[in-house]
């Protein structure tokens, strides 16, 4: 299970946000269904065959006119595939989910007659950073000698672009609407998140909003434990609801004031241990090259004052105080071995020396 499908999959039991998602891809089908009678299909009405891969979230919701065969009303299904990131290959994983559900509801007994079999409207909610680019069609059946036709498997709902302001296909969120405020939080930084789910519920305070609350709340739990640090930020869903219960949103801003200062002290604290952490270990590297400068400049003087005399080593010793590239010393070390007199090797080092 990827990370986002558990709180996926409760938010997409609130009734407004599934059908803002169907609306949002197919407005003239949705508005053909009643959405009040919408029901979760995860664990009914399939065989063991279709369960083994189920997609993330499957939903039937009847018509509002039309009647099969057997007297019940006509319905569709609604599979919705959560997705983080790219998979190429998402096409033929829907076709394969289509065909097993069909599969299911044959085999159960569930549509029985051809008739009977409803029809199906898949979807991959996408919440990844990177816009979605994988392709939704594949080829379809060959039909006599022309060749097979490309068929579009799925709808796609791209958070992060439609947070944007629109998606590829030019679609726009409803502003304050439940899918926008899942693309906002989707799309915003991980220390935004705590304050963002404060306005979420309070936007979204109603008692048939609580699933999605909760699904809101799991979602932002789950992208700030993956941020060292930032869990704490997050109050528990039991102070959310009980505060909003109490009408006390003034108290949970306050709440939320303390602990995301209470991070950023934090924040600052960590910050400064790492930068000191850092200072001394750069500070040590830089002792150690010193030193070792220091080390070879002493010892050219004392080479010099066995060579040339105490005179010549002072002044050596002067040309290269100020010197910090041990390659130079190496070459003023083969200069002192190579000149005959303290003159030329003093003459050599003042013309290549910094003090020069």
């Amino acid at each position: 299970m990827q990370p986002s499908d558990a709180p996926y999959k409760v938010l997409f039991q609130d009734r407004r946000l599934f059908e803002e998602t169907v609306r949002l891809v197919a407005p003239r089908l949705a508005d053909g269904l009643d959405f009040g009678a919408a029901a979760s299909l995860d664990k009914e009405h399939l065989t063991a065959l279709a369960r083994t891969r189920v997609q993330d979230k499957l939903r039937r919701v009847e018509r509002r006119s039309g009647k099969l065969a057997n007297g019940r009303r006509r319905y569709v299904l609604a599979l919705l595939e959560f997705q983080s990131g790219h998979d190429a290959d998402m096409a033929w994983r829907m076709r394969d989910y289509l065909h097993l559900v069909e599969s299911g509801l044959r085999q159960s007994g569930t549509a029985k007659a051809e008739g009977e079999v409803p029809g199906m409207l898949s979807v991959v909610v996408h919440n990844g950073e990177r816009p979605w680019r994988a392709s939704a069609e594949c080829a379809g059946p060959l039909t006599g000698d022309a060749e097979p036709a490309q068929v579009r498997m799925y709808a796609t709902v791209d958070l992060q672009a439609l947070a944007r302001g629109a998606d590829g296909a030019g679609r726009r969120l409803v502003p304050g609407g439940c899918l926008a405020t899942l693309a906002e939080l989707e799309s915003s930084p991980a220390e935004a998140l705590p304050r963002l789910l404060l306005e979420a519920f309070r936007r979204h305070g109603g008692a048939g909003s609580s699933e999605f609350r909760r699904g809101l709340h799991l979602r932002v739990e789950s992208a700030l434990e993956r941020r060292r640090g930032l869990a704490a930020a997050l109050p528990p869903l039991s102070d959310f609801e009980r505060m909003l219960a109490e009408r006390g949103g003034e108290r949970m801003t306050a709440m939320l004031d303390a602990t995301l200062a209470r991070w950023e002290e934090a924040k600052v604290a960590q910050g400064v241990e790492r930068g000191l952490a850092q200072g001394v270990e750069r500070g040590l590297a830089q002792g150690v090259e010193r030193g070792l400068v220091e080390g070879r400049v002493a010892l050219l003087g004392r080479m010099a004052e066995r060579r040339f005399g105490a005179g010549v080593a002072s002044r050596v010793t002067a040309l290269l105080a100020d010197e910090t590239d041990l390659s130079r010393l190496d070459t003023a070390g083969e200069w002192l071995l190579e000149c005959d007199t303290g003159e030329a090797l003093l003459a050599q080092l003042a013309r290549r020396s910094p003090r020069g």
